[in-house]
């Protein structure tokens, strides 16, 4: 038991480091192809099922999550779309290609649902947290909004007008250690993304391969290993060979892997 506490110890103090500023230039030349050679820019993110090409959700690049359903393949597309902001010139943008959950419409002010249900971004932050982006919405002719939420509760907006010109917008988000999820109300587009107080994980999803994975409120057993579940402690408090509901778990840190192996996944509700 100690050398398993030990060793989640040793896993927790490499998962976690804190940048002052992480920005994810997604419509930049090189913008995830650089990093993520296997993610497919010209698409998105496939069916998500785990197989040659289709990476299971989230799929995870620098730090960023990008989630979509089966029936939302073409979430994350990245194609060409020359546009400048300030000092910046984009040659691409990044495709959210619908809302972030069922029942959406341009015009919600504020959020459905705190938790979105298809099509978002996810990163981690360690606390207070500013988050900026650069989009434009997804058509010329109608106004679209853009979520930021912790998952239950509201942080906040940023609005594209109805305009073939790129915008920008700041949300604040004040509170601990967290998830910050972005969605839209209905189809946007971003340029760039950033936020401060990220924290990066340096250890891969190395479970993906076997089946499972992290969608926001489940962790997805879909080969029936025994999955342990620890806490920011090294407490293990669940086990299970089938999917796992995260609803109830309190919001912090936790380590998901195969029993006796070394093979983990970094969550955080």
């Amino acid at each position: 038991m100690k050398k398993t506490l030990l060793s989640l110890a040793i896993i927790f103090m490499a998962i976690t480091s804190v940048n002052s500023q992480t920005v994810w230039n997604l419509g930049g030349d090189e913008a995830l192809n650089a990093t993520s050679p296997s993610f497919p820019t010209s698409t998105g993110i496939g069916t998500g099922d785990g197989t040659a090409g289709n990476p299971a959700f989230p799929v995870m690049i620098n730090g960023l999550g990008i989630t979509g359903l089966s029936t939302n393949a073409n979430m994350g597309a990245v194609n060409a779309s020359a546009k400048t902001f300030g000092s910046y010139s984009f040659v691409n943008r990044f495709q959210f290609n619908g809302a972030g959950y069922t029942g959406a419409a341009a015009g919600d002010v504020t959020p459905l649902v705190n938790m979105p249900t298809q099509r978002f971004l996810t990163f981690n932050v360690s606390g207070n947290s500013t988050v900026y982006m650069i989009g434009i919405t997804g058509s010329s002719s109608s106004e679209r909004k853009i979520f930021v939420t912790d998952g239950t509760n509201y942080v906040g907006s940023v609005t594209f007008p109805a305009a073939s010109a790129l915008s920008d917008g700041t949300i604040n988000y004040t509170g601990g250690a967290t998830t910050l999820y972005v969605f839209c109300n209905a189809s946007c587009n971003l340029a760039l993304l950033s936020a401060t107080n990220v924290v990066a994980s340096s250890v891969p999803n190395v479970l993906s391969d076997k089946g499972i994975t992290f969608n926001g409120s489940e962790i997805t057993n879909t080969k029936g290993f025994e999955v342990e579940v620890y806490n920011a402690l090294g407490k293990r408090i669940t086990s299970s060979t089938s999917s796992i509901p995260t609803n109830n778990f309190q919001k912090g840190m936790y380590i998901v892997r195969i029993a006796d192996t070394s093979a983990v996944l970094k969550i955080m509700i």
